[in-house]
């Protein structure tokens, strides 16, 4: 009977750690002060990202900002929140814009992406984790 109570134990732990997964990422999600929201769904953040809406979660308009292709805060972010690698989300952009349909977010290094964010009551962005998040807000990423 004691293995099963590890084995419980051991799946708890590992299904707790899966809702707080944003937590100790390489990069974190900012948005302008001014937005109330605290905390947003990766599903939330890939819509917006990929532009499948323009809009946050509370109704008000989204503008997202990227980190170049060749950043490793990119990859990371591209791959934990977007599902793909930097290099299929450019090939994702390239047909959209090659049919016209749509434009990618702006790509700024990281100080750019903090000042578009910082300027713009729509802006969303991500920097790597070390970065200074001073004059933006930092939002938690949930699972759902």
């Amino acid at each position: 009977m004691k293995p099963l109570h590890v084995c419980a134990a051991v799946m708890f732990l590992s299904l707790a750690s899966a809702t707080v997964g944003g937590q100790d990422k390489t990069y974190k999600i900012i948005v302008n002060p001014s937005n109330p929201m605290v905390s947003i769904t990766r599903e939330n953040v890939s819509r917006i990202f990929l532009k499948k809406t323009t809009k946050f979660p509370n109704g008000l308009n989204a503008s997202p900002v990227d980190l170049p292709a060749n950043s490793g805060t990119r990859e990371s972010f591209s791959k934990d929140v977007l599902g793909k690698t930097a290099a299929s989300v450019e090939a994702y952009w390239q047909q959209l814009i090659f049919s016209g349909r749509d434009v990618p977010p702006p790509q700024k290094k990281e100080g750019g992406v903090l000042d578009f964010v910082r300027s713009n009551d729509n802006g969303i962005g991500y920097v790597s984790a070390s970065t200074d998040t001073t004059g933006v807000k930092v939002v938690t990423v949930t699972q759902f």
